[in-house]
């Protein structure tokens, strides 16, 4: 039968390998990025005083409205390996991490400037809004009267109102809008200012290093069966920020000073099978589940109040997965692989179950060409993810680049990124 792999035939071999990819769940990046894009001192001091300080006040609220949903996040992960394999006995190092960012407590109160909500009412007033429609199209008459009883004119209720259309809100979320707009205004001119505003996000990592015992055996000429038993030692992380806090990104670099270190061992086994043209495969990895264990940690914030930080234990439940190739000739392969179980994530209640479909064309030998896709059966947020490689044979060397991205993207710093995306390089030498 075509193979255009034949390890069987090799005596021995290296690989070594890396990749690396970020996904964001719902408009995260977004978010942040607004936040992170306003000068809070000069708004909460001056209130709004021309169109972009009105901007940057919708932009507050509706961020605020979306980053505390429980579906929105960021997941990162890396991963690099080497492995040495002498005829039928392999022996390697493998690291992994990941890591999650989530709102965990949205403070709605401290919202207010440093004028009263009478100053800031006529400091919206005497805006002047570029291709202003001058309607009120988004916020309904109940919502206008809320904000009428808070303190806020017709005239500026209406400017409110076509901020927020320019910003994208949309009639699911106005009413969060208008409520944070309330706040904003019984919050002015009083101790809760934007300065003492406590919005949370936890950031939570998990990565361990491995380095397994492999062993393959041939049944026969069409079936072999492999596996692994590896020595683990993992860490568990967790850190809390405050989004408004100018020196966050420090106290995000210290977050791998919070940990908890623990060693233990895992279990892999595959089978693959060949008849004909096909070629059926099946791997079960961590079939032990091995176990992780958290910490509890008190850590002090930059607003100076002191928090409990609790990681929880991770587990690393059996992952089954199966692929089918197809291959109608030497230079040519049809693949589909699937996840057979959900794969849990450091973002709490977040998993994946991937199906993926790609294709391959060795052309002369020497250049293999790849695309593919693949799809997150277990969550919706996120649509296909298109794949692309190649690799290059010199002899016994090969060399592999890949990368994946989806087609919806996101604003971040100026630039439109997409919602996920990875790469991962190889190398690998064969005799």
């Amino acid at each position: 039968s075509p193979d255009n792999n034949p390890l069987g035939d090799k005596v021995w071999g290296i690989d070594l390998g890396a990749s690396a990819g970020y996904r964001l769940h719902g408009e995260f990046g977004q978010y942040v990025d607004d936040l992170a894009d306003i000068d809070l001192d000069a708004l909460e001091t001056n209130g709004i005083q021309n169109e972009s300080d009105l901007q940057d006040l919708i932009a507050i609220v509706g961020a605020l409205t979306g980053i505390d949903r429980p579906d929105t996040g960021i997941t990162s992960d890396a991963t690099a390996g080497l492995g040495i394999r002498i005829k039928h006995i392999g022996v390697g190092v493998r690291s992994y991490a990941q890591a999650s960012g989530q709102v965990i407590d949205l403070d709605d109160q401290n919202l207010g400037f440093d004028v009263t909500v009478a100053e800031l009412n006529t400091q919206i007033d005497n805006v002047t809004l570029a291709d202003n429609d001058n309607t009120i199209a988004l916020i309904t008459t109940d919502q206008q009267a809320q904000l009428t009883a808070a303190g806020f004119a017709p005239a500026a209720i209406q400017k409110l109102d076509f901020a927020a259309r320019e910003y994208g809100v949309n009639t699911a979320d106005i009413q969060e809008v208008v409520n944070l707009l309330e706040t904003v205004a019984d919050s002015s001119g009083s101790a809760d200012s934007l300065a003492d505003n406590t919005t949370t996000v936890a950031l939570t990592g998990f990565a361990y290093g491995e380095v397994p015992i492999s062993y393959g055996y041939a049944v026969n000429e069409n079936i072999g069966i492999g596996g692994n038993i590896k020595f683990m030692k993992g860490r568990v992380y967790g850190n809390q920020v405050l989004v408004f806090d100018d020196d966050s990104g420090d106290l995000i670099s210290e977050t791998d000073e919070n940990y908890k270190e623990t060693s233990t061992f895992g279990i892999d086994l595959g089978i693959m099978a060949k008849y004909d043209k096909f070629t059926f495969g099946l791997v079960g990895r961590n079939l032990n589940s091995p176990k992780f264990d958290g910490f509890t940690k008190d850590i002090t914030l930059s607003s100076g109040n002191t928090v409990t930080v609790a990681a929880a234990d991770v587990r690393i439940d059996p992952q089954l997965s199966a692929g089918v190739a197809y291959m109608p000739f030497e230079t040519l392969t049809l693949e589909t692989n699937f996840d057979l179980t959900e794969n849990e994530t450091t973002l709490p209640g977040y998993s994946t179950r991937n199906l993926a479909l790609g294709v391959e064309w060795d052309a002369f030998k020497v250049l293999a060409l790849r695309a593919g896709i693949y799809k997150n059966l277990a969550e919706d947020d996120i649509d296909l993810v298109y794949t692309a490689g190649l690799g290059l044979n010199l002899w016994a060397a090969r060399v592999d680049i890949a990368g994946a991205f989806t087609g919806d993207t996101y604003e971040y710093d100026g630039d439109d990124i997409p919602q996920e995306t990875r790469l991962s390089v190889a190398l690998s030498v064969d005799f």
